[in-house]
């Protein structure tokens, strides 16, 4: 199972009147769980932030991949 990064993308919302949040989605089904951040005072904030959190979730990943035995 070969990760694809572009399968995974980050949007951003208005949560509670003037914050900003974001989430983390997969294109090619649902991850199963959400993956979400809140409380930020602007989009490109929020934007950032999930960004940051994407890539560490696709680090992380990665290693996982690796460290599971082939099949």
């Amino acid at each position: 199972m070969a990760i694809d990064p572009n399968d995974y993308y980050v949007v951003t919302s208005r949560r509670g009147g003037d914050r900003c949040g974001w989430e983390i989605l997969r294109k090619s089904k649902p991850l199963g769980i959400k993956m979400t951040g809140d409380g930020y005072q602007s989009d490109a904030a929020a934007q950032f932030a999930g960004k940051q959190a994407l890539a560490e979730f696709l680090a992380d990943l990665s290693k996982e991949e690796k460290r599971l035995p082939r099949k």
